[in-house]
C-alpha cells in the first residue's frame, strides 16, 4: 500500500477566517445534544439503579424518573442554546489553513478571548470536573487534521461546509466562505485522493 503525497502545490496554503454559526450548523447541534442525551441517560440508569436496589422501583416511581430526566435533558439544552446567544452570539470567530500537512482550525477574534476567559475561571475554579474541563478546552484551540488522518470527506456546497472524517466519526468540520469554497474543496478532495491512493 503506497501513500502518494502531491508536492508543492503552488495553490497552498489557503487561508482565511470565518465565523461559524453555530445554532445552524447541523453537527454541532447533533453533538451538543448527544453530550446532553447521554448525560442524561447515564443519570436515568443511575436513578433507577438507587430505586431497584432500595426495593422501591415501582411503574410510577420509573415515570416520574424519567420525566424529571427529560425535564432535566430539555432545560440543559435550553441553556446551552441561552448560552450559545449570550456568550457567543450564535458565532464562534474560527481560521482555517489548508496545507501541505493538513487543515488546521484556530480560534481567533472575540471568541478566542472568551474562550480564554471562562477555561481560565473553569481552571480556577477548585473544582477536579470543571477544572479538567478547561483545561481540555484550552488545548483544543487549535488543532490541525493531517491528510493521512482522513479518509472520506463529506462537502455541503449550500452550506459552505467540509467534513474531514475517519470512518463513521467526523475529525473536522470546516466551514468557507462563499469566495474560498471552491478552492478548499479542490485542495481537499486532490490531497485526500492522494492519501487514498493504493
Amino acid at each position: 500500500m503506497s501513500q502518494e503525497r502531491p508536492t508543492n502545490d503552488s495553490s497552498l496554503p489557503i487561508t482565511w477566517q470565518t465565523r461559524l454559526p453555530m445554532l445552524s450548523t447541523t453537527l454541532i447541534i447533533r453533538r451538543l445534544f448527544f453530550v446532553l442525551f447521554a448525560s442524561s441517560a447515564c443519570l436515568l440508569a443511575f436513578l433507577l439503579l438507587l430505586e431497584l436496589i432500595d426495593g422501591q422501583l415501582t411503574l410510577v416511581s420509573a415515570g416520574r424518573i424519567m420525566l424529571i430526566t427529560l425535564a432535566i435533558l430539555l432545560g440543559l439544552f435550553l441553556l446551552a442554546i441561552i448560552a450559545i446567544f449570550l456568550l457567543y452570539q450564535n458565532r464562534y470567530d474560527v481560521q482555517f489553513t489548508v496545507d501541505e500537512s493538513g487543515v488546521r482550525s484556530t480560534t481567533v477574534g472575540k471568541t478566542k478571548r472568551k474562550n480564554a476567559v471562562i477555561n481560565t475561571l473553569l481552571a480556577l475554579s477548585g473544582k477536579p470536573g470543571a477544572a479538567g474541563s478547561g483545561l481540555l478546552a484550552a488545548s483544543r484551540q487549535s488543532e490541525l487534521v493531517k491528510w493521512e488522518k482522513i479518509d472520506n470527506i463529506i462537502a455541503v456546497p449550500n452550506k459552505l461546509e467540509i467534513q474531514l472524517r475517519q470512518g463513521k466519526r467526523v475529525l473536522m468540520l470546516v466551514h468557507c466562505t462563499a469566495e474560498t469554497y471552491p478552492r478548499v474543496k479542490e485542495a481537499i478532495d486532490k490531497h485526500s485522493d492522494a492519501v487514498l491512493a493504493i
